[in-house]
Protein backbone atom coordinates (compact mmCIF):
# COMPACT_ATOMS: atom_id res chain seq x y z
CA UNK A 1 0.00 0.00 0.00
CA UNK A 2 1.26 3.53 -1.34
CA UNK A 3 1.62 5.55 2.39
CA UNK A 4 -0.38 8.99 2.32
CA UNK A 5 0.54 12.07 4.51
CA UNK A 6 -2.77 11.05 5.58
CA UNK A 7 -1.28 8.26 7.19
CA UNK A 8 1.60 10.24 9.13
CA UNK A 9 -0.41 13.43 9.68
CA UNK A 10 -1.41 14.73 13.03
CA UNK A 11 -4.94 16.44 13.72
CA UNK A 12 -3.77 17.26 16.72
CA UNK A 13 -2.74 21.27 15.74
CA UNK A 14 -2.09 24.19 17.45
CA UNK A 15 -3.91 27.15 15.62
CA UNK A 16 -5.17 30.76 16.15
CA UNK A 17 -7.48 32.80 14.30
CA UNK A 18 -6.27 35.63 12.29
CA UNK A 19 -7.89 37.90 14.72
CA UNK A 20 -6.24 36.54 18.44
CA UNK A 21 -4.50 39.27 19.97
CA UNK A 22 -0.37 38.88 19.76
CA UNK A 23 -0.34 38.21 23.66
CA UNK A 24 -2.31 34.75 23.71
CA UNK A 25 -0.72 33.88 20.67
CA UNK A 26 2.67 34.56 22.22
CA UNK A 27 1.04 32.34 25.83
CA UNK A 28 0.39 29.21 23.27
CA UNK A 29 3.79 29.53 21.57
CA UNK A 30 5.35 28.91 25.38
CA UNK A 31 3.13 26.94 26.56
CA UNK A 32 3.42 24.13 23.76
CA UNK A 33 6.84 25.19 22.91
CA UNK A 34 5.97 25.78 19.27
CA UNK A 35 8.31 27.08 16.36
CA UNK A 36 4.99 28.55 14.89
CA UNK A 37 1.47 28.56 14.86
CA UNK A 38 -1.24 28.39 11.84
CA UNK A 39 -3.19 30.49 11.08
CA UNK A 40 -6.54 30.19 10.21
CA UNK A 41 -9.45 32.61 9.01
CA UNK A 42 -13.41 32.04 10.61
CA UNK A 43 -14.07 29.50 8.28
CA UNK A 44 -10.84 27.17 9.44
CA UNK A 45 -8.96 28.29 6.01
CA UNK A 46 -5.15 28.27 6.57
CA UNK A 47 -4.41 32.16 5.97
CA UNK A 48 -0.82 32.44 7.33
CA UNK A 49 2.00 31.44 9.95
CA UNK A 50 3.62 32.97 12.99
CA UNK A 51 7.45 32.08 13.68
CA UNK A 52 8.30 32.17 17.25
CA UNK A 53 11.22 34.49 16.03
CA UNK A 54 8.79 37.21 15.00
CA UNK A 55 7.14 36.60 18.38
CA UNK A 56 10.45 37.21 20.24
CA UNK A 57 11.68 40.22 17.84
CA UNK A 58 8.39 41.85 19.02
CA UNK A 59 9.12 40.63 22.73
CA UNK A 60 12.63 41.94 22.51
CA UNK A 61 11.93 45.24 20.94
CA UNK A 62 12.32 48.40 22.93
CA UNK A 63 8.74 50.05 21.41
CA UNK A 64 6.03 50.19 23.73
CA UNK A 65 3.80 47.17 22.66
CA UNK A 66 0.14 48.29 21.90
CA UNK A 67 -2.86 45.29 22.09
CA UNK A 68 -2.07 44.13 18.74
CA UNK A 69 -3.57 41.23 16.59
CA UNK A 70 -1.76 38.31 14.87
CA UNK A 71 -3.11 39.57 11.60
CA UNK A 72 -0.17 41.91 11.82
CA UNK A 73 2.89 40.00 12.33
CA UNK A 74 1.70 36.45 10.73
CA UNK A 75 3.68 35.60 7.59
CA UNK A 76 1.12 34.89 4.14
CA UNK A 77 3.44 32.94 2.72
CA UNK A 78 3.26 29.25 3.45
CA UNK A 79 3.48 26.27 1.99
CA UNK A 80 0.98 23.35 2.30
CA UNK A 81 0.41 19.79 1.08
CA UNK A 82 -2.74 17.54 0.48
CA UNK A 83 -3.87 14.89 2.91
CA UNK A 84 -3.75 12.35 -0.72
CA UNK A 85 -0.15 12.99 -1.28
CA UNK A 86 2.39 10.29 -1.40
CA UNK A 87 4.33 10.25 1.92
CA UNK A 88 7.40 10.72 0.47
CA UNK A 89 6.63 13.99 -1.41
CA UNK A 90 6.40 15.82 2.40
CA UNK A 91 9.53 13.67 3.13
CA UNK A 92 11.24 14.77 0.29
CA UNK A 93 10.50 18.02 1.18
CA UNK A 94 11.21 17.77 4.58
CA UNK A 95 14.43 16.19 4.22
CA UNK A 96 15.86 18.76 1.88
CA UNK A 97 14.64 22.12 3.73
CA UNK A 98 14.85 23.76 7.22
CA UNK A 99 11.05 23.35 7.68
CA UNK A 100 10.26 20.61 10.07
CA UNK A 101 6.78 20.19 9.56
CA UNK A 102 4.41 21.25 6.74
CA UNK A 103 0.59 21.89 7.23
CA UNK A 104 -2.14 19.41 6.18
CA UNK A 105 -4.89 20.55 4.38
CA UNK A 106 -8.08 19.69 2.39
CA UNK A 107 -8.65 22.47 -0.26
CA UNK A 108 -6.97 25.28 1.90
CA UNK A 109 -8.69 24.13 5.46
CA UNK A 110 -6.32 22.98 7.62
CA UNK A 111 -6.73 19.52 8.52
CA UNK A 112 -3.32 18.50 10.30
CA UNK A 113 0.10 18.58 10.02
CA UNK A 114 3.07 16.48 9.31
CA UNK A 115 6.24 16.43 10.71
CA UNK A 116 9.55 15.07 10.65
CA UNK A 117 9.21 12.86 13.26
CA UNK A 118 5.94 11.57 11.94
CA UNK A 119 7.47 10.66 8.51
CA UNK A 120 10.41 8.88 10.52
CA UNK A 121 8.47 6.98 12.52
CA UNK A 122 5.89 5.39 9.67
CA UNK A 123 9.21 4.83 7.87
CA UNK A 124 10.93 2.66 10.70
CA UNK A 125 6.98 0.77 11.06
CA UNK A 126 8.49 -0.70 7.56
CA UNK A 127 4.40 -1.45 7.07
CA UNK A 128 4.03 1.22 3.81
CA UNK A 129 5.54 1.32 0.54
CA UNK A 130 7.33 4.33 -0.26
CA UNK A 131 9.92 3.68 -2.42
CA UNK A 132 10.35 4.50 -5.34
CA UNK A 133 8.62 8.04 -5.43
CA UNK A 134 10.08 9.76 -8.10
CA UNK A 135 8.89 13.42 -7.03
CA UNK A 136 9.06 16.55 -10.03
CA UNK A 137 7.69 19.56 -8.16
CA UNK A 138 6.71 22.62 -10.07
CA UNK A 139 8.88 25.73 -11.12
CA UNK A 140 7.53 27.82 -8.14
CA UNK A 141 8.13 24.88 -5.71
CA UNK A 142 11.62 24.45 -7.08
CA UNK A 143 12.72 28.01 -5.98
CA UNK A 144 12.31 27.58 -2.74
CA UNK A 145 15.55 25.78 -2.95
CA UNK A 146 17.20 29.38 -2.89
CA UNK A 147 15.39 29.11 0.03
CA UNK A 148 12.29 31.64 -0.68
CA UNK A 149 8.60 30.53 0.17
CA UNK A 150 6.09 31.10 -2.48
CA UNK A 151 2.16 32.60 -1.13
CA UNK A 152 -0.07 29.78 -0.47
CA UNK A 153 2.19 27.14 -2.65
CA UNK A 154 0.44 23.43 -2.22
CA UNK A 155 2.28 20.06 -2.94
CA UNK A 156 -0.37 18.08 -4.24
CA UNK A 157 -0.69 14.41 -5.68
CA UNK A 158 -0.05 15.72 -9.18
CA UNK A 159 3.08 17.06 -8.55
CA UNK A 160 4.54 13.49 -7.96
CA UNK A 161 4.87 10.47 -10.52
CA UNK A 162 3.57 7.28 -8.61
Amino acid sequence: MRATVRDAMSTDVVSVRIQTSIDDAERLVVQYCLSELFVTNEQGRLVGTLPDYVILKRRLAKAPRPRQTVEHFMSRRFLVIDADSPVCVAARYLREHVHNRLAVVEGMSLIGQITRGAVLQLLSQNTCDTQPCEVHLSPEIRQIHRPRLISGTMISPTNAVR
